[in-house]
């Protein structure tokens, strides 16, 4: 069960799901628009412990220009 660590409503959303930290971007385009998911590495993770969401931030941004790179939830 995904339990919701913290969010930005339609910026970004971090999950942890067992031991696995989840960021999940929504993007409106292509529709009909989709959640960006990527599975935080264990470096990223302590960094987002240490300084907080800023050190996501191009992490966060590649998911946004790259969204084909990564796992996709349609929204339909």
């Amino acid at each position: 069960m995904k339990e919701l660590i913290e969010k930005k409503d339609w910026a970004y959303y971090l999950y942890k799901d067992d031991q696995t930290i989840i960021l999940e971007i929504p993007i409106e385009s292509p529709p009909p628009g989709f959640d960006i998911i990527h599975e935080l590495s264990q470096e990223e993770y302590a960094k987002y412990l240490q300084a907080g969401i800023t050190t996501l931030q191009s992490r966060i941004e590649d998911m946004k220009e790259n969204f084909e790179k990564y796992k996709r939830n349609s929204w339909r």
